[in-house]
């Protein structure tokens, strides 16, 4: 890795909710909508294997911001919410940084912990953006994960059919994050504040509702076999994965011009040669892959975990990684990016790995007769070219599945992954008290609803 020069920079983190890699021109040179990401490649570093900690939002993001895994943090499916320990968002805070969230993801909001090292958090809540929304839903969540695993099952589906009463407003809001980014921006060009903005695009997540253009573009025809959410798999007949994939597309292609209007501000505010733009999914997407795989829940397959890193620096000569990284590996490098830390150690990893817990919040939508198939904790390791999967049922029963990942064939499971996956924690432990639980109250759990989580 190439060192940087020294001096103080503006960072833009900037994830793209969702991206699969082999949907962007910078990984694969048969896509031809993703121009302004190539431009921030050609420009930049490339880091060709990236790999999640977890395939959904909370329990990556709390990798990224913390360094450390899934079963460490404690951040996860069964335990959703962030228990308030120091981030590398704190990093920039003692650095005298002003530092922002911009983002609609429910997932990274003060109900969920995600924030509390941030100033200035818009989350675009409305009525729940205050602070006693805020102390309800941590009271919520502290009762809810009280209660017995049967009592949660139930309730959670109790909780899915009075949510589908209410109507609810499902787009990804992308228009207002960027307006809001281009004002924050605006206003760091004005006073010259050193700053730190984070920003989550989730135009690349279900549900799928790109401006019609970009659908014509895209040759999307027949919207009423494409799953919008999780549940969709399990409720719609006759699905159309190929036409899945093609509004899809079409999200990224816009989600592509979001960015461009991201880079944009930066230079018309004269920001561009004194900030760090990192770039990364937080977890891919499934689009039919594996017996018919959607979302990314509960699966932990390539086109998932597998991520879009990139990082344009002004003073690196444009370039490419390619060592297999841990997204939690972020937690050191931005602030080195930044240079407000030293260079970091180890960055890249010999064996990558990650996993889930028992999907805890989404039994209220999965049919009883599938939960074999989905109600499983898995574990992955990765270490040159071979891929090991643990999956453990409801009854503790673990099996292993193994593939060359360069010919993506199965193969016999190898002694040394299988170790590595089998020595990986649990975070049933993990994560500290408790009281530190949240849950959303209204317009929060309708957001969750509108992305297929509840």
């Amino acid at each position: 890795m190439e060192d940087v020069a020294t001096g103080r920079k503006n960072v833009v983190f900037l994830v793209l909710d969702s991206l699969r890699k082999d949907r962007t021109s910078v990984y694969n040179e048969d896509v031809d909508f993703t121009g302004h990401l190539q431009e921030l490649a050609d420009s930049g570093v490339v880091f060709e294997d990236a790999v999640t900690q977890a395939p959904w939002t909370l329990p990556s993001h709390a990798s990224m911001f913390t360094g450390e895994y899934p079963w460490d943090h404690g951040t996860t499916h069964a335990r959703s919410y962030f228990d308030g320990r120091d981030t590398f968002v704190t990093e920039f805070d003692s650095a005298g940084y002003s530092t922002a969230a911009i983002t609609p993801n429910v997932w990274i909001t003060p109900h969920k912990g995600m924030t509390d090292d941030f100033h200035h958090v818009e989350n675009f809540l409305g009525k729940a953006d205050n602070q006693l929304s805020v102390t309800l839903s941590k009271l919520g969540t502290k009762l809810f994960n009280t209660l017995g695993d049967g009592t949660r099952r139930v309730l959670g589906r109790q909780l899915d059919r009075i949510f589908r009463l209410f109507g609810v407003d499902d787009s990804n809001k992308s228009e207002e994050t960027v307006e809001a980014v281009e004002g924050y921006l605006d206003d760091r060009g004005e006073d010259g504040e050193d700053f730190f903005l984070y920003v989550n695009l989730m135009e690349p997540h279900e549900p799928y509702h790109p401006p019609t253009s970009y659908k014509d573009r895209h040759g999307v025809t027949d919207e009423s076999k494409i799953p919008h959410r999780q549940k969709d798999m399990f409720t719609k007949d006759d699905i159309d994965f190929g036409e899945l994939r093609k509004v899809y597309d079409a999200s990224v292609d816009y989600t592509d011009d979001l960015v461009g209007r991201v880079v944009d501000a930066l230079e018309a505010n004269d920001l561009d040669d004194d900030t760090v733009v990192v770039v990364v999914s937080d977890h891919g997407q499934a689009l039919g892959e594996d017996g018919e795989q959607f979302g990314h829940q509960f699966t932990v397959s390539e086109p998932v975990v597998n991520t879009v890193l990139l990082v344009d620096h002004p003073d690196l000569d444009p370039g490419s990684e390619d060592q297999p990284i841990e997204l939690r590996k972020l937690h050191e490098l931005v602030p080195y990016y930044a240079g407000i830390a030293d260079r970091p150690e180890d960055v890249f990893s010999e064996t990558v790995k990650g996993g889930i817990e028992y999907p805890e919040n989404f039994t209220g939508y999965i049919p009883r007769d599938r939960w074999d198939e989905y109600y499983r904790k898995l574990r992955y390791a990765k270490r040159d070219g071979r891929k090991v999967v643990k999956s453990v049922g409801e009854d503790g029963e673990a099996r292993y599945e193994a593939s060359d990942l360069a010919t993506d064939t199965e193969i016999e499971v190898p002694d040394d992954l299988k170790a590595a996956v089998d020595g990986v924690g649990s975070a049933e432990t993990a994560g500290g008290d408790a009281d530190h639980d949240h849950e959303m109250v209204e317009e929060v759990e309708q957001r969750l609803e509108e992305l297929g989580y509840k």
